[in-house]
């Protein structure tokens, strides 16, 4: 069984660590494509919101600067865990959320602005954030916290000319009954897009997580868990060759959609959830 000592020992050789969310159209690399997760989370959410989402990328809407923030808050405290320089958890929590909260805004939309429904929106969202890190916290402190990989970025050939990339988000070793287990996290901080059973069991960034650290580190034996903060639930998920099988046609797919410009979309309900509705001439 995989231990956490022969993880640690394992991470120099195996990993790189590199900006977080960085997303682009899949990139030829020697007649090999490199695409990220998230760009084929947000294809299959709506190949329009795709487009949309990476014709400005410097443009951040709220949804994702939120995400963002709160991921690189968890981040920050899981490392200063890992390092020993945590004094108080929900200090550090609160003062990390509110560096990475405000380093995004200019002075106005600090201060004032004149539309009220933005100035509420980040507002509503600032307070989220804090009730998610108290939340957060309380996950936390309910069994002992042993961290061994966070935020690191992988790649992985999923396919003989496709290379997919995504971020190891947390990977910590636990105890239970005296027995020290693997887990494999991703962080939930933000309600499911696309709002149905099936797509939550197949979640596929952290299918992708799962793959990656079972190919890259030769593993069988871990725990792939979701923990959802708003909620405070954690889920222990079960993934065989049938969802990674399923992983890679769905990226294979994707691939080929956006090489060759097929946009399959139907609008639905789904609009009403997306941040592009208002400049999307396909949306209801």
């Amino acid at each position: 069984m995989l231990t956490r000592v022969q993880l640690q020992n394992d991470l120099n050789d195996k990993l790189q660590l590199n900006d977080l969310y960085i997303t682009s159209t899949p990139l030829d690399i020697r007649n090999q494509v490199m695409i990220d997760i998230s760009d084929i989370v947000d294809f299959s959410f709506c190949p329009y919101y795709y487009d949309l989402k990476n014709r400005n990328p410097n443009e951040i809407n709220s949804r994702i600067l939120y995400d963002r923030s709160l991921h690189k808050t968890i981040y920050a405290y899981l490392l200063a865990l890992q390092e020993d320089r945590l004094d108080s958890t929900l200090e550090f929590l609160k003062y990390r959320w509110g560096k990475e909260w405000i380093k995004y805004k200019n002075a106005k939309e600090l201060l004032v602005v004149r539309s009220s429904y933005k100035r509420d929106t980040y507002d509503n969202l600032r307070k989220k954030g804090i009730d998610s890190i108290f939340k957060f916290n309380d996950l936390m402190l309910q069994e002992k916290q042993c961290p061994i990989i966070i935020g690191h970025k992988y790649q992985i050939n999923i396919l003989p000319n496709i290379i997919l990339t995504g971020t190891y988000e947390y990977v910590r070793e636990i105890t239970v009954r005296n027995h020290k287990i693997i887990q494999v996290v991703k962080f939930v901080t933000i309600p499911n897009r696309f709002n149905t059973v099936i797509s939550q069991k197949f979640d596929m960034e952290l299918i992708a997580m799962a793959y990656a650290f079972k190919e890259t580190f030769n593993v069988d034996y871990f725990q792939v868990v979701s923990i959802d903060i708003e909620s405070k639930k954690t889920v222990i998920n079960t993934y065989t060759e049938k969802e990674y099988n399923l992983l890679k046609q769905t990226v294979k797919n994707t691939v080929i959609s956006i090489q060759n410009d097929i946009k399959c979309i139907s609008p639905d309900k789904r609009c009403y959830h997306c941040e592009y509705r208002n400049i999307c001439i396909n949306t209801l």
